[in-house]
């Protein structure tokens, strides 16, 4: 577990110089604030609005006021750090790693939330480990928490879905594992998750073998989650049914997220875990 952290911090830590500042939305997420649309504390400007009688004169915005023959004062908009909620599928499927790849989906998965945690923290957003904490926190107490509980559970064999909890409705949920479970299952949960409230992003990831089906002639399959295996005497007159259900079971995975206002992506294990880290920084910039 140490290793992947020490690569979560190394590929966090590789990124804000080269790609952060130059993307807007990234930027945003960087900040570490997110504006709520309304007046409050903040240093973000919000709106002018008339002046009253018996506030300070300090309140007064003399150059706006200039303008016009009445007094206005500057309001600046509440801005607060958000709380960014993960969840990182444990299942058995998820210790599936084929030699093509570099990490188990599992360890991918892990790699991808403490990263992307240690940039939200660094710039001041609070995480937490959905079902796990009752409270997001922030610093490198929330940092070392989060990482903690993830080490704890990171051999259960939990559900393919997280049991739906209320958040507070500025929260952002980003949920990380393969979702390769029972059609009607999946469905049933995700509409329990999207139905939170909240901002969501879903990350698929995948092992190579299983996108691109690359077997050939007589080929045995064993299950990782008690089921029978599978013997095919020509694995390659299935590859390209294979392909098309994969693709068509991604769709509706984007299609069900992105119906309730989430996201969705698809992150290779063999793929090079920052552009999926990129992904996961940019989106949470999204909310406000």
């Amino acid at each position: 577990m140490m290793d992947l952290w020490q690569r979560a911090q190394s590929l966090a830590d590789r990124l804000p110089a080269h790609q952060i500042r130059a993307d807007k939305r990234l930027h945003a997420a960087q900040k570490g604030v997110h504006g709520r649309r309304r007046a409050g504390p903040g240093d973000s400007f919000w709106q002018f609005r008339p002046y009253e009688n018996g506030e300070q004169a300090s309140n007064i915005d003399w150059r706006r006021s200039a303008r016009s023959d009445a007094l206005y004062v500057r309001q600046q908009e509440w801005e607060t750090a958000q709380n960014v909620w993960f969840w990182v599928d444990s299942s058995a499927s998820m210790q599936f790693r084929s030699p093509l790849a570099q990490d188990s989906k599992a360890d991918r998965a892990i790699l991808l939330a403490l990263a992307t945690a240690r940039l939200l923290t660094g710039a001041g957003e609070r995480v937490g480990l959905y079902g796990q904490h009752e409270k997001a926190a922030g610093g490198r107490f929330g940092l070392e928490r989060l990482l903690e509980a993830i080490s704890r559970t990171r051999m259960t064999d939990c559900p393919p879905f997280p049991q739906s909890k209320p958040l507070d409705r500025h929260a952002h949920l980003i949920l990380i594992g393969d979702f390769l479970g029972e059609e009607d299952d999946t469905r049933q949960k995700l509409r329990q998750l999207v139905g939170l409230g909240v901002a969501g992003h879903l990350m698929q990831i995948v092992d190579p073998v299983e996108s691109d089906f690359p077997y050939r002639g007589r080929v045995r399959f064993s299950g990782m989650e008690h089921e029978d295996s599978l013997l095919l005497d020509r694995a390659d007159d299935l590859a390209d049914s294979y392909r098309k259900r994969m693709k068509a079971w991604s769709s509706m995975l984007g299609d069900m997220t992105r119906r309730a206002g989430w996201t969705h992506s698809v992150h290779r294990s063999d793929h090079s875990p920052a552009l999926a880290l990129l992904t996961l920084i940019a989106l949470t910039g999204r909310t406000g």
